[in-house]
Order: C-alpha cells, then structure tokens, then sequence
C-alpha cells in the first residue's frame, strides 16, 4: 500500500525592502528635487530679467514705453548698458548719433516736469488776469500750495443765501474759468463750504446738503458749458466744518460760504 505524498509548505512571501533603504531613497529624492530647484533658479534668463526691470521702471516714473528711453520707430535698435532712469543709453554706432539721443532724453525726463510747471503758472496767470478784468478781485482769489493750488470762489456771486442753483451774474465768470480749466487737463475736486448758521429746509436739511448741492451743481456746470472732462472732476461737500474764518461776524461768514476749486500740481 502506497503511502500518501507529503504535501509541500506553500513558499512563503517575502518581507520587502529593509526599513533603512526606505528612508534613504526617501532622502535622496528630497536632495534631488532641491538640487533641481536650485537649478532652476541659478538659470535666469538676464535679458528677460532686464526687460522686466526697465518696464517696471518705467511704469513707475509715469512714462510710456518709449518714453523715458528716447522714442524708437522701429528702425533702430537700442543696446541699453547703463542706468536707463538716469539718461544713460549707449548702443552701438556713431558716438554722435549716441550724444544727441542722450540729451533728447534726457530732454524728455527733465523737461517733462518743468513743462507741467509752466501749464500750472500759465494758468494761475490767465485766471488773475481774468479776474482783473472781470473786477472779482474781491471774490475770486487764486492760492498756491506745494502740492496743489486752489481757485476759491465767494459765494456771493454764485448763489443766493441758502440756495443752490448758481445765479446767472456768477455763470459768465465761472464758464470762463471752467474754459482754462480744460486747457489744463488736471484733476480738480469742486469742495463746497458754508458758514455755521443752520439750515433746515425740505432740499437742504442741513449745510451738508446744501454744501453738496452746491458742489455738484458747479460740477455739472463746469462739464455742460465750459467742456471739462467729467473724468477730471469731483464734489464734494464740507458744510459749516472747514472755516477759514471765525463765524462770529457776518463778514467772516461771508468768507466762509464758498466754492473752492482744489487742483492738483
């Protein structure tokens, strides 16, 4: 009698990879993926990286892109090597072609702010003589800050006590001075004013609203009839709260109702 075949033990798996290999391979990968990284970031395209400067720099001094580099039709190449904010600009070629394309842009950087200067002279001088003219030397005063100038109108030759449409002795003066206005192209905020006495009408519940109004009202004018870009304009209304008097005569208060034209430099 045969006896019964021994069955083999099933061969038994494997336990894998040593616990060390998988923190070194672990390791080794976190080498590799910063090595890469450092790679990439050592491999700067340099002209790339120019080109991105000087527009950012130009963006930043308000110029176009061919502005503060001298204007460029196309038919010439500009190799910059040198400080493009302060005129610098060398590029291959005639030393004199080179000269008179620093000083045109030089020209351009320096003469830029002195133009803005004398459209900002030019027009406080059209003003008073506009004034002079008019004879409104007494309600119409010009007042130059640092860093913008103010064309402060008196009320009184713009409206009535308590009202906020503008009279028709006050549109003729206030047309031609919206005119010069456009010429200069600037932003202007319109700030009305009043003086302390309270108001309490169904328009106007206090100064606010009337200070508003007013503001508004020579906004509105100012683009319908003297052709002011709405863009360049703002009102705004400031009640009895910013004197430039004390409130304790009636002349003072005078002074304190009006319309001031507050235009940046």
């Amino acid at each position: 009698m045969k006896k019964p075949r021994r069955q083999m033990p099933e061969d038994e798996p494997s336990e894998g990879a040593p616990e060390w290999m998988t923190t070194y391979s672990d390791m080794v990968t976190l080498l590799l993926t910063f090595f890469v990284l450092l790679f990439s970031m050592s491999s700067v395209d340099s002209e790339k990286f120019q080109q991105i400067t000087n527009s950012l720099s130009a963006a930043f001094m308000g110029s176009g892109s061919g502005g503060i580099y001298g204007y460029n039709d196309g038919t010439v190449v500009y190799n910059v090597k040198e400080n493009n904010v302060s005129g610098d600009i060398m590029e291959d070629g005639d030393e004199a072609f080179n000269e008179g394309k620093s000083a045109e842009i030089g020209a351009f950087t320096g003469g830029n702010a002195a133009s803005e200067a004398q459209k900002i002279e030019d027009f406080v001088e059209d003003v008073q003589s506009l004034v002079e003219e008019m004879e409104l030397n007494e309600y119409v005063k010009v007042i130059e800050d640092n860093t913008y100038l103010t064309v402060r109108i008196d009320s009184v030759i713009l409206f009535d006590l308590g009202k906020a449409d503008i009279k028709p002795s006050g549109k003729e003066a206030l047309k031609k001075i919206g005119e010069l206005l456009k010429e200069l192209n600037r932003g202007a905020t319109i700030q009305g004013h009043t003086d302390n006495l309270p108001i309490n009408t169904m328009l106007f519940p206090t100064n606010w609203e009337l200070s508003t109004k007013r503001a508004t009202n020579v906004v509105l004018f100012l683009v319908e009839e003297s052709g002011v870009n709405p863009e360049k304009l703002t009102a705004t209304g400031n009640g009895e709260f910013k004197p430039i008097a004390p409130n304790d005569t009636e002349e003072n208060r005078q002074k304190n109702r009006r319309i001031d034209i507050v235009i940046d430099k």
